[in-house]
């Protein structure tokens, strides 16, 4: 990747609502090469412009990481499964300890118990799960 299109991404990471003038005076280029430049950068796949939601300010004000022991077997389903909630909001299969491990959101802890009885608990070949409460968080993405 070139250095231009690294520091242009970093740029668009803090920022994504800056325009192409006022991006290109911080990397001292013409506003066209810019646009040019995050033109490719999302036709190639490399980022994408969302909107992430606050979730403080949208009511999700409790996280926990949570920790599987999974059944080699059944690794693929229960990823799948996992990965195909909202509550879920960042998922990883992992070496060591753990098998997967995912970032979880909820309105409240009782959501979070609902979630664990009722979805976590009925997975086939979840043997063990640990969780983490998260209480401050820390640095924002």
């Amino acid at each position: 990747m070139r250095l231009l299109d690294e520091r242009l991404i970093s740029l668009l990471s803090k920022d994504a609502r800056q325009t192409s003038e006022v991006l290109a005076r911080q990397l001292d280029v013409n506003p066209s090469t810019v646009r040019r430049r995050v033109q490719k950068l999302i036709k190639d796949g490399v980022i994408r412009i969302v909107a992430l939601p606050d979730p403080e300010k949208t009511g999700f004000t409790f996280r926990a990481v949570v920790a599987f022991n999974v059944a080699h077997d059944k690794l693929d389903e229960v990823v799948e499964k996992l990965a195909s909630r909202e509550e879920v909001c960042w998922l990883s299969v992992t070496t060591g300890r753990f098998d997967v491990i995912a970032i979880t959101r909820f309105r409240s802890s009782e959501d979070f118990f609902d979630f664990m009885q009722r979805e976590v608990g009925i997975l086939e070949g979840v043997r063990d799960t640990e969780t983490f409460v998260c209480l401050h968080r820390g640095k924002v993405p």
